[in-house]
């Protein structure tokens, strides 16, 4: 009989394998799902929602182009219930968002979800060693966005940071106890601003190498961080450099203007008696063979002016004969 009943039995069941690159999937039965919009995370889903509100002054609703009628408290709530991350980690993104706001204070924000699920995606993947891909975080936000939105979302968010992503401890601490003393629940405003070098290391590193440092003090119309749609501060007008001085000119030109190429008259002390004019600058090709001259000697020689061209030489040098020596033979 024992046999008999344990033969009936079913055989148990084999539990499916969910891969890490993929966020589990909410449950479909339970009261939890149906009647808690926030799936556990009310608290945590509006702070977020008001302080990404209160930064950007989104609309709590995404644009009409997602298709999508989910309000930003429940798609956070959403995404923070799929991913199962660490509460560091979105806080961690709420650092993120706080310092692109203060890096450009005039931005404003036409998806308060575009936003969320950039910095919320970054965060993860620099906070954790073993993250979802962009094809999940498409998931996660619930179809809204396609893989290559996500993609260019998440390009676009590390450049407008200058790449500074990392969130340390001290900053992740003291920011997270600042959010949740100014942005208590049911609250409606006023809010604070916080500057930059407190949720930026790099910052404050500048800020304080800046403060040992004696510098002038800035001009009360400009602002160090860049701002969205304003024009850059024009450059203090300097005063302007003399005229460079120009040398005058080493020669004249000629009055003939058969000759615009030839250099003027010389003066020189060291000018040859023979003439006293500097010659026409040829025009031809240059005839490098070797010429004597001669002023006295007339004999086989082709006057042209006051100089004498060669045009024959003797057949035998002169001192031909006397430039050899002839040794007389030794006596040993």
């Amino acid at each position: 009989m024992a046999s008999a009943v344990h033969a009936q039995q079913p055989p148990p069941t084999k539990k499916a394998h969910v891969p890490r690159s993929y966020p589990a999937p909410p449950p479909q039965t339970g009261s939890s799902s149906k009647t808690d919009p926030y799936y556990g995370h009310e608290y945590i889903a509006n702070l977020c929602a008001r302080f990404i509100t209160h930064l950007f002054a989104c609309p709590p609703f995404p644009p009409q182009s997602t298709h999508s009628q989910a309000k930003l408290p429940y798609f956070i709530a959403y995404a923070l219930h799929r991913t199962k991350l660490h509460q560091a980690v979105t806080y961690a993104a709420l650092v993120l968002l706080q310092r692109l706001k203060a890096r450009f204070p005039t931005a404003r924000g036409s998806s308060g979800h575009r936003l969320f699920i950039s910095a919320f995606m970054i965060a993860s993947k620099v906070i954790c060693d073993d993250t979802y891909s962009n094809k999940s975080w498409s998931i996660v936000a619930q179809g809204m966005f396609s893989l290559r939105e996500i993609n260019q979302m998440e390009r676009e968010m590390c450049n407008y940071l200058d790449w500074e992503l990392t969130v340390d401890n001290p900053i992740l601490s003291n920011f997270e106890t600042m959010v949740q003393r100014d942005f208590p629940p049911n609250s409606k405003g006023p809010y604070p601003t916080y500057s930059l070098h407190m949720v930026s290391k790099r910052a404050a590193k500048a800020a304080a190498s800046a403060s040992n440092t004696p510098i002038p003090e800035p001009n009360s119309t400009t602002s160090p961080i860049p701002s969205f749609g304003q024009q850059q501060r024009q450059a203090t007008p300097t005063k302007p450099y003399p005229p460079p001085i120009i040398p005058p000119p080493l020669y004249k030109k000629p009055a003939s203007p058969t000759t615009p190429e030839t250099p003027g008259h010389s003066h020189s002390a060291t000018t040859s008696p023979a003439s006293s004019v500097s010659p026409p600058t040829p025009t031809g090709p240059v005839d490098l063979t070797a010429k004597i001259h001669d002023a006295s000697n007339t004999k086989g020689f082709e006057t042209s002016g006051s100089l004498r061209i060669a045009t024959e030489l003797p057949p035998t040098h002169p001192l031909k004969a006397k430039m050899f020596a002839f040794a007389a033979p030794a006596i040993w």
